[in-house]
């Protein structure tokens, strides 16, 4: 049905697509080459057949007309009389009639007026110039019945050249065909093979190009249903695993009401706490990241959207010495997406806490977003490009504890697998690539005594009050 939408994928249905078959590419390139050749070699031959028809006649006409002239000049000169008898034999194939009138002449001579003609009697060719002389007419013809079937045997010459050429044309271009389509034609069969399934668009085509279609188009497919099936995972995954972690945290903080425990037992609680919220939000961030939509938007009081994500964060900042400033104004309000919002904020204070401690975080409005500051050891020019890839460590890889080797010591922090596997970023940008938010980051190693790590989020849209 048209206009008909494949639930899992998310997209339109397949659409059926009819064309006709034309051959495989490699038949249509040995044609078109054949046909290039055979063409081209028959202009060739038409116009060299031609040159010498034409070079015929004019040699003909013009050894008439020399013997005319020179049978004008001999009557003038009284050498000839008019009439002559008998035809006058000049060469092979030339002869002359010098007649008191053209009632004498031979029969398809007799109706010509003066001039240069061909005539054709009794299947011959003749050329003939008849001219008016003194008391009467002289008619000159040559028999070039010879010379037209000189060109014709040229002409039958040439056929059997074009023939040849279109022959050994087609043999050249099965050759080059092999050498030049032959790799499309392997990477259509192991492409077909490798990709196997329902196609979404049914070509009916026996070439190489019908089936890359269709074979890309089946691969297509398959990474429009694996989006579905992994957004559907994730869907899963935070909703089922929810509830048994907000039970362990809530027993987690019951058992902490008792007083009398030891500080170790207390310390063993607090960190389960910790990691099941690390837990829930790796969780939140992978479904937010897997998504490929805008969630709900609502007026957002920014101050303590970020608050929130400060509070989640708080035992990881005070464990890495990260002093977090929350300096936005608590009446800004923003219609945007709040969870979006405070994932970006989490793992943006994660990366601080993680890299810059022990530092000073500042969070600050701007006219259209916020900006994220902090003055630890900042980031390497070399790696600021790439600090939103997707595994990217960077300033990671020369020490096992993820600190930069200039950063001074501080207290062991809580291991985030994102970061430390280098997601953080990479999350925070997908998140704003879906939000429609802009993100860039800079950072000034020069100096060191005043280095400065800053990350700009700009919403693209207006305050709401």
């Amino acid at each position: 049905m048209n206009g008909a939408v494949d639930v899992e994928a998310g997209r339109p249905a397949p659409v059926s697509l009819v064309k006709k078959k034309n051959g495989s590419l490699r038949q249509r390139v040995i044609w078109a080459l054949t046909g290039a050749v055979a063409l081209f070699v028959a202009l060739l031959a038409v116009l060299a057949y031609q040159v010498l028809d034409q070079q015929e006649d004019e040699l003909a006409d013009a050894l008439v007309l020399l013997e005319t002239q020179r049978l004008m000049t001999r009557i003038e000169q009284g050498e000839l009389t008019v009439p002559q008898p008998a035809p006058v034999e000049l060469s092979r194939g030339l002869q002359a009639w010098v007649v008191a009138s053209s009632d004498a002449l031979p029969p398809a001579l007799r109706s010509l007026q003066p001039g240069p003609h061909e005539v054709h009697p009794d299947g011959l060719v003749w050329h003939v110039v008849i001219a008016p002389v003194a008391g009467g007419t002289l008619a000159v013809a040559f028999d070039a019945t010879a010379n037209e079937e000189r060109v014709y045997t040229f002409g039958a010459a040439l056929l059997a050249l074009w023939a040849l050429c279109t022959l050994a044309g087609y043999g050249v271009s099965r050759a080059l065909a092999r050498v030049v389509v032959g790799p499309m034609h392997e990477v259509a069969v192991r492409i077909a093979s490798w990709a196997p399934g329902e196609p979404g668009i049914d070509i009916d085509r026996d070439d190489e190009t019908g089936r890359l279609v269709e074979a890309f188009n089946r691969v297509q497919d398959r990474v429009d249903r694996s989006i579905a099936r992994e957004r559907e995972f994730a869907a899963n995954l935070s909703h089922e695993v929810r509830t048994p972690l907000t039970a362990i945290r809530t027993d987690a903080e019951l058992l902490l009401l008792d007083t009398s425990r030891s500080a170790a037992d207390q310390a063993r609680l607090h960190r389960i706490m910790r990691t099941v919220d690390d837990i829930v939000q790796t969780i939140a961030s992978t479904h937010a990241i897997s998504g490929a939509m805008s969630g709900t938007q609502e007026s957002v009081n920014l101050a303590n959207c970020l608050d929130d994500a400060c509070d989640g964060l708080h035992e990881r900042a005070q464990a890495t010495g990260l002093s977090i400033v929350n300096r936005v104004d608590p009446q800004a309000q923003w219609t945007l997406d709040r969870y979006a919002l405070l994932t970006v904020a989490r793992n943006l204070i994660r990366n601080a806490c993680d890299h810059a401690a022990p530092a000073t975080l500042c969070i600050d409005l701007l006219p259209d977003g916020l900006r994220f500051s902090d003055d630890g050891p900042g980031i390497a020019a070399d790696d600021l490009p790439w600090v939103f890839d997707r595994f990217y460590r960077g300033r990671l890889s020369d020490t096992p504890s993820g600190k930069s080797s200039d950063t001074p010591s501080a207290a062991p922090a809580q291991t985030d697998p994102m970061q430390t596997r280098g997601l953080g970023l990479a999350i925070v940008k997908r998140v704003c690539d879906v939000q429609g938010w802009a993100l860039a980051v800079t950072s000034d190693t020069s100096d060191t005594r005043a280095r400065e790590t800053v990350f700009t989020l700009r919403f693209q849209t207006e305050l709401s009050g």
